[in-house]
């Protein structure tokens, strides 16, 4: 079946740009939807209000590049544009037509703003109504697949949203499924030491139980999707990062009821972002 909504992917010229455009076009194609690829020029670096110099940045050559990457990876169905304006705002915009956004993890141009890409971290704000996937500068196109997606669970009603994302993914690529909890036991339960039983490890039970329920009706619409589970103490930035080095995607909703829920803009977001070595899909509830 053809999707009609294409998948957005901000381009800049960059590597970054160039892997992300990568991890897009086999997403658009797994999904049997166009793509649209789009360069912003930032029209507030811009500096002075004369006529442009000689050899000004006009995008032909970053849409140049794109195409041949993509004669290269075989794949036709796409569209290039250039646009003006704040690169975050554009693709925001551009991204409530379309069924994904993707964006690089750095770059240059104009997504260099901010070191950890302005782009990405503003668009895990804004991009509420799509999913956002931002890949990193360390994923490589061309290493073999780990066959496995990772998702962060927190047992709310919104990060329900990406597990359905994870689980129809992996049921259409093949991949299993590795549901995990983190939780941060100093902040929840006391001293080891006044237990009744020393041994026993209540919050490993609890994200246990708390994994089983969020997972269960999803293993039971797609059963021929294998699925791991793991309560682990310890932070989910940590957690997360961790898993990622075996992983070919991480998943996090966009908001949430436990420390998951910072993942719209605060420190577990900027964390993950810069320390997954696999691409990481945000999933917002669409209204949250």
């Amino acid at each position: 079946m053809t999707n009609e909504l294409p998948v957005l992917v901000g381009i800049d010229g960059s590597r970054d740009g160039l892997i992300a455009l990568i991890w897009a076009a086999a997403y658009a194609a797994l999904h049997h939807a166009p793509l649209h690829a789009v360069y912003v020029l930032d029209d507030e670096r811009e500096v002075g209000g004369g006529p442009p110099s000689i050899g000004a940045d006009d995008g032909t050559e970053v849409l140049g590049d794109a195409l041949e990457e993509l004669d290269r990876l075989g794949f036709r169905d796409a569209s290039l544009e250039v646009r003006h304006g704040h690169p975050a705002q554009a693709l925001h915009e551009l991204s409530e037509r379309s069924v994904a956004l993707v964006v690089g993890r750095r770059g240059m141009g104009g997504f260099a703003e901010l070191v950890l890409g302005s782009t990405s971290q503003a668009c895990t704000a804004l991009a509420t109504k799509v999913p956002l996937i931002v890949v990193p500068d360390t994923w490589d196109p061309a290493g073999p697949a780990h066959q496995r997606i990772v998702v962060g669970v927190d047992g709310s009603v919104e990060g329900q949203d990406a597990l359905r994302f994870a689980f129809e993914l992996a049921a259409a690529t093949g991949a299993e499924i590795l549901g995990v909890h983190a939780t941060e036991v100093r902040e929840k339960y006391p001293d080891p030491g006044k237990w009744f039983d020393p041994a026993r490890q209540p919050w490993i039970e609890t994200s246990d139980e708390l994994l089983t329920q969020a997972l269960e009706g999803w293993t039971a619409k797609y059963p021929d999707v294998a699925v791991q589970q793991g309560g682990v103490a310890d932070h989910p930035v940590l957690v997360l990062a961790r898993e990622s080095q075996n992983a070919d995607l991480v998943v996090v909703g966009g908001l949430g009821r436990t420390a998951f829920s910072e993942l719209r803009m605060g420190s577990v977001a900027r964390g993950l972002l810069h320390h997954s070595h696999c691409p990481v899909a945000v999933v917002h509830h669409p209204e949250s």
